[in-house]
Parts: C-alpha cells; sequence; structure tokens
C-alpha cells in the first residue's frame, strides 16, 4: 500500500507542477497546495479503507478461530520392573499417551468438546493398549448456570481420577491402581444428561451412557476390560451415572460419584452393575491429605459366564503430599514451581467375599501397593515425576504374583 501510495503522490505532484508555474499570485499558490492535500489526503483514506476491510471468507474464519481452543497432554516414560518370576521384569522407554483436544464454540450457548487419544505410540503393536481413540466428543448446551445439557462420546463421572486424568493433576508416575482396575480409567461412554453448579461450592452431573459388558470381566482387571469402546454393545440397556462435588469449605474437596447398569449380554437375565465411590482432598499449609474408596456390587455374577468374581470388588487409597520448594527458590523462571514429596498406600480386592467358583479364589488378588516419590514442577503446565512402587498381595506359595515392584520416571505435559 505504501508504495501505491506514494506513486500516486509523485504523480498528483508532477501534474499539478503546470498549474503551479501558471499562478499568478501567492493566494492562488496556497489555494492550490490546499487542493493537492485534500487529494492526497481523500487517496490515503481510501487505501486504508480497502486494506482493512475483511472479505466474507475471512471474517468467517477468523470468527471459528476466535472461538476454538487447541491443547492437549502427554506423558513419556522410563520404567524398570524389578523380577519377581511372572515375566514381566526389565527396563523399557515408552511414549505413554499424547493427546490432542479441541474445544470451538459454535455459537455463544453451544460448544463442541473434542478430545483424541494415541497411547503407547498410536499403533496397535505398541503393546495390548496401543491405538489411537477418541476419548471425547461431545455437544454442551449451555442454558443456565444450575442446568445444562451435554450429549456425545463423554467421560464417566465417576471416582477421583477419570475426569482429572492429565498428569498434572496427581502426583505418581501413573494414575492409582485402583483407579485402573475398580474404576477403569479413562473410561469414557456415549450418553447424554445434564450438568449444572447450584450455587458456589456445588457441581453435579446426571448422565444415561452406554454400559458395560460384564462378560469381560476378571478377577484379575477387575472391570477395566468391560469398556465397550463404541465398537458394539452387548445389550440394549443403558445405565446411569451421576456425580455431586462438594466444596464445603475453604481447602476441601469432595465428590460422591455413582454407576449402575446391566452388564449382562443380550438374552440373559439381567445382571446390575453397580460402582459407588468417594473421595476427598484437604490442604493444610504445604501439606495435602488426599483418599479414594471405591465399591462394585454385581447382583447376578452368574449371569455373566464369569466364574472368578463374586458380588463385590473393593478399595481404597490414601495419600500424604508436602510441598518442599523453598519460597526462597520461586523466583525468576521458577516463579510458579513446585515440588511435592508424596507417599501413597492402596490396597483393593477384585474377590471381595468370594468368587462363584471358589476353586478359583486366591489371595493374589487381594493386592497392595505403597509408592513413594517426587513430582517437581517448574511450570504448573509441565511435571518430572519419579517414584518406586512397592507391590504386594496375599497368593499363597507358588502362585504367580500379578505385578511386581517398579521405579518409574515420566515426563508429562499439558497445553
Amino acid at each position: 500500500m505504501k508504495k501505491l501510495f506514494t506513486t500516486l503522490a509523485v504523480t498528483t505532484l508532477l501534474s499539478a507542477t503546470v498549474p503551479l508555474a501558471h499562478a499568478s499570485s501567492l493566494e492562488e499558490l496556497q489555494q492550490q497546495v490546499d487542493d493537492l492535500n485534500k487529494q492526497m489526503q481523500t487517496m490515503k483514506e481510501k487505501e486504508e479503507t480497502k486494506a482493512t476491510e475483511p472479505k466474507a471468507e475471512d471474517g468467517y474464519l477468523k470468527k471459528t478461530w476466535d472461538r476454538t481452543r487447541i491443547g492437549g497432554y502427554g506423558e513419556l516414560d522410563y520404567l524398570f520392573r524389578k523380577e519377581n518370576g511372572n515375566g514381566n521384569g526389565g527396563n523399557t522407554f515408552e511414549p505413554r499417551r499424547m493427546v490432542l483436544y479441541v474445544n470451538s464454540g459454535l455459537a455463544d450457548w453451544l460448544t463442541l468438546n473434542t478430545e483424541l487419544e494415541w497411547e503407547h505410540g498410536g499403533v496397535p503393536d505398541g503393546g495390548p493398549d496401543g491405538g489411537v481413540s477418541v476419548e471425547q466428543a461431545f455437544l454442551d448446551f449451555k442454558l443456565t448456570r444450575a442446568f445444562n445439557v451435554k450429549a456425545g462420546v463423554m467421560l464417566v463421572p465417576v471416582g477421583a481420577v477419570n475426569l482429572y486424568h492429565e498428569p498434572t493433576n496427581y502426583n505418581s508416575t501413573t494414575r492409582p491402581q485402583l483407579d485402573q482396575i475398580i474404576i477403569p480409567s479413562t473410561w469414557q461412554e456415549m450418553g447424554a444428561g445434564i450438568h449444572g453448579q447450584l450455587g458456589d461450592r456445588v457441581d453435579y452431573q446426571l448422565l444415561a451412557m452406554t454400559g458395560l459388558d460384564g462378560s469381560q470381566f476378571s478377577a484379575e482387571n477387575g472391570i477395566r476390560e468391560g469398556r465397550q469402546n463404541f465398537g458394539k454393545d452387548s445389550n440394549r440397556n443403558q445405565s446411569i451415572t451421576g456425580r455431586v462435588e462438594l466444596r464445603p469449605f475453604t481447602n476441601l474437596y469432595t465428590n460422591i460419584s455413582f454407576y449402575t447398569g446391566n452388564s449382562a449380554p443380550s438374552g440373559k437375565p439381567a445382571a446390575y452393575t453397580t460402582v459407588a465411590a468417594f473421595d476427598g482432598k484437604y490442604r493444610i499449609g504445604d501439606f495435602d491429605i488426599m483418599g479414594e474408596y471405591a465399591r462394585v456390587y454385581q447382583d447376578n455374577p452368574v449371569a455373566l459366564g464369569v466364574t472368578d468374581i463374586g458380588h463385590n470388588m473393593s478399595g481404597y487409597w490414601v495419600e500424604g503430599a508436602y510441598h518442599v520448594l523453598p519460597k526462597s527458590l520461586k523466583q525468576g523462571k521458577l516463579s510458579e514451581a513446585d515440588a511435592v514429596l508424596f507417599t501413597r498406600y492402596s490396597a483393593f480386592n477384585t474377590q471381595d467375599g468370594g468368587a462363584m467358583d471358589p476353586s478359583l479364589v486366591s489371595g493374589r488378588f487381594d493386592r497392595t501397593y505403597t509408592t513413594f516419590g517426587i513430582a517437581f514442577k517448574p511450570v504448573p503446565t509441565m511435571v518430572v515425576k519419579a517414584d518406586y512402587q512397592i507391590y504386594s498381595d496375599h497368593r499363597s506359595a507358588g502362585e504367580i504374583p500379578l505385578d511386581n515392584d517398579k521405579f518409574q520416571v515420566t515426563l508429562g505435559f499439558v497445553f
């Protein structure tokens, strides 16, 4: 635009030299100069207006971009498993997961939320869970603060971790084992429901979702393999799940959540699976105290055709953490830094009360984990974690343990 304006100005000045040369008086000369200035100002304003005038397609793209947020998170691991006779010992580097989410406001009251996950490198031979999956894809209809509607692929709102599973939200290198076996995080299903805020201290969700496939339950993996992952629906029944988040006073955060639905395949008698969970976190100065309890009740396990489980699975974990980074170090690049030392004890039993086939009852399904380590955040969106985990169970002599002691270092980030 500057080159065009300069060219026009020079041309105009040259064309004005003849009348300027014949000006008979100073007043006429001044008048011609003023006219020339006006012409130049008019041309400048036209060029500026043309340059800043948005094209129709540019306006739509800019509006869409302004309403869209791109983010995600990832975890990169180094893992050493101590050999204990189950063949799972050894060292490995692992790209555990990479997640991309895109959220876009389709209108002031309507938002599209999507989350796509690559696990173990995103290929099937990257491990038993390797692959790419849609973790979330739902529309959120924002009606009022107390009452909103959402529908699509959503996270099941049960437990302490499933909704808040990003690596910066928990101290250990992996999610608590309870939240992998008893509550199968990450757990997502297709459905619809309502949610909202009741005042400043209560949030709620109530959803109808696709149910679990109970024929895939087991004493080893709990209800984890019962997630159907959208490829099928073992029956036509839907589940109901809900959550109430309570913040009764400052620094105390609690949740009560549940899930219930028929897990039996079509053509079989109903077999309802109910999951109930309670979790909480309280901070006192530099100390954090947190924990979770969860219980699974299966009213008719015989209908599932699974003989190594019974009516109940249950477990809990408790954790204490201390923020150790001195305030004197929180300056410059580390002004938002944090470092946490923590210890967690977890216990759960997937054969709580026995199994349909008593001969399959084993103490190795009654497991405990003691984990201690450190999590360092140079900034709130990135964490380096290192911990050691001690595994134990109540197996009889000669039985093969399900897990190993392990040391792990994780680099986690969100963006």
